[in-house]
């Protein structure tokens, strides 16, 4: 179905446009409120539909060259949203999200918190390799999308991933191919410390067998001597996940360190680590003041122990919680290699620990930083029924963090002390929320 001068009227969950035609609801991507469009529907449901652009008529305000070949594809890059808008709109319109969202809240709601930097602000990248080259899948597909230079990470990435791609084809290391579940090279994942003086190189392969190896290291590293480390992550399934379970050194360490809030992290290739460090200073700032000194904290979802370490400073006592062993490893070495010895760690699944631990480590303040799917339901009880008298919610879906505040909230057992937006994500629809309730 076609439809001609379609008129975006307000922007949705998910970053895509939302007009009307004929009473149904038509969201369309890489559209601004204002525009007006001709498009093409390719998915059409009862009562609502999706379509792509297939003329722009009239560009709404805060539109922008977006500076992108691969954002202005046939088949556009899925890395960005909103490159097309001035920085300005785009918090404007996170802004407006957070306040349909939670308008029952707004007594409460602080605004969004711009990024430091909205270019080349990503410290990590993981970028698929196909048969015609490596690039960013597009939006829902696995079709990869070439690019010479993404906006959102620092240019020494597409630098170094250039490089290694002319090593690898002279070393005749075949690209991945999805259909078959043939070749070698699969991804190549790049991570750098603030200052990118340090900077880990990934190799994804689909077998341990990587031709040249030493020859490719020394090309690379002789090209890029902030490298300090070469890994071969090696993914022998046909999935859709990045990482396999094995891997191999093939050249310095496995880890960088980086320095969050005067704390130094070492921070192993698999490990989480806030994609944009400037943003989460921010955040870290926003926490401490709803901390006191006598405090003992629960770190749920500890990871390295990032967010932890980064108050610690202004509490009596942190336990940490996390699933995965290396991890709490590691956030055991930041603790100890920066003095703290009032921080403990415990490796667990946080819905089955946090009873046990509570029984026996009276809590002041619980930090929760979940995955995108949000904090189990099983657990938000758990967490009513002890009664801790402060919660810190840190969340990257905010329609997560809604339906969790509703179970915390149940008959006015928390109240909602602050709720703020952090654009952890510039040029994406994706904010960070951050949200502080009290026992009543």
């Amino acid at each position: 179905m076609y439809i001609e001068h379609l008129k975006i009227e307000k922007i949705a969950m998910g970053g895509m446009g939302l007009g009307f035609h004929d009473g149904k609801a038509i969201f369309v991507a890489n559209t601004a409120v204002g525009d007006t469009v001709d498009a093409q529907i390719y998915l059409n449901k009862k009562d609502h539909a999706f379509a792509k652009v297939t003329k722009y008529l009239e560009r709404g305000p805060g539109v922008i060259p977006s500076g992108c070949e691969a954002f202005e594809a046939d088949e556009p890059c899925g890395g960005c949203d909103w490159l097309m808008l001035d920085y300005h709109t785009q918090l404007q319109y996170k802004d407006i999200l957070l306040r349909e969202l939670f308008k029952d809240q707004l007594d409460v709601y602080g605004g969004m918190e711009a990024s430091e930097l909205d270019r080349n602000y990503r410290n990590k990248v993981f970028m698929p390799v196909g048969l015609q080259s490596y690039g960013i899948y597009a939006r829902y597909s696995h079709s990869i999308v070439p690019h010479e230079r993404c906006l959102n990470h620092p240019p020494v990435f597409d630098d170094i991933a250039g490089t290694l791609m002319q090593l690898c084809q002279k070393a005749k290391v075949e690209p991945y191919n999805e259909l078959d579940h043939s070749g070698c090279l699969r991804h190549i994942g790049l991570r750098c410390n603030r200052d990118q003086s340090e900077i880990l190189l990934i190799l994804v392969c689909r077998s341990a067998r990587l031709p040249f190896s030493k020859t490719i290291v020394h090309g690379i590293t002789s090209a890029f001597p902030q490298i300090c480390g070469i890994v071969q992550n090696i993914n022998r399934d046909k999935t859709n996940v990045i990482l396999g379970k094995e891997d191999k050194l093939l050249y310095g360490k496995s880890y960088l360190n980086d320095i969050l809030s005067d704390i130094r992290f070492e921070i192993n290739y698999k490990s989480f680590w806030q994609i944009n460090s400037g943003c989460m200073e921010k955040i870290l700032c926003a926490m401490r003041a709803w901390v006191k000194p006598d405090y003992k904290v629960i770190d749920a979802y500890c990871g390295i122990g990032a967010i932890g370490l980064g108050i610690a400073g202004e509490i009596s006592e942190l336990l940490g919680i996390e699933e995965i062993p290396e991890a709490v490893q590691d956030a055991k070495k930041n603790a100890e290699n920066n003095g703290f010895d009032r921080a403990k760690y415990v490796c667990g699944k946080f819905e089955q620990k946090f009873e046990e631990l509570n029984a026996t480590f009276t809590a002041d303040c619980i930090i929760l930083d979940p995955p995108r799917s949000g904090v189990p339901e099983s657990s938000l009880w758990n967490i009513r029924k002890a009664g801790i008298p402060r919660i810190i919610y840190l969340s990257c879906s905010p329609m997560s963090l809604a339906r969790d505040l509703k179970i915390l909230m149940h008959d006015g057992r928390y109240n909602l002390l602050s709720l703020s937006g952090f654009d952890m994500f510039p040029n994406t629809w994706h904010i960070e929320t951050l949200a502080v309730l009290e026992k009543t």
